[in-house]
């Protein structure tokens, strides 16, 4: 496991980070521990105590790390935060501020509050 390293990215099968800041990381299967990673892409991604920016993977489960947008076919949180989910399938205890549900919500709010407020002021709809 490499250790106290600074890179700028690193692209392999295997990956196997810790105690690390990686700009970006593509790999098929990687696992980061301890580690700061601003752009992750895989296929199965393992993070346990990380702080990541973007995780874009098949399968990803983030166990007590903080992701800022998190995008795949199945994702597992395990006392983690995550800013911007975006995946069919989830699974864990998931702190998520943006949710895609939660996304199609404010799209139609905020659509429905413009409307009133045309309504209501003589606005004409643009």
């Amino acid at each position: 496991m490499a250790e106290n390293v600074f890179a700028d990215g690193f692209d392999t099968g295997q990956v196997n980070v810790g105690r690390s800041a990686v700009r970006s990381l593509n790999a098929a299967n990687a696992h980061v521990e301890q580690s700061a990673v601003q752009r992750l892409t895989a296929q199965n991604v393992t993070a346990t105590g990380s702080v990541i920016g973007v995780i874009n993977g098949t399968n990803a489960e983030v166990r007590e790390s903080a992701v800022g947008i998190v995008a795949g076919d199945y994702v597992r949180v395990e006392e983690g935060r995550v800013f911007v989910l975006l995946a069919p399938r989830v699974s864990g205890n998931v702190k998520a501020f943006l949710t895609l549900q939660s996304a199609f919500a404010f799209g139609a709010g905020y659509f429905v509050a413009r409307r009133i407020a045309a309504a209501i002021f003589g606005r004409p709809n643009r």
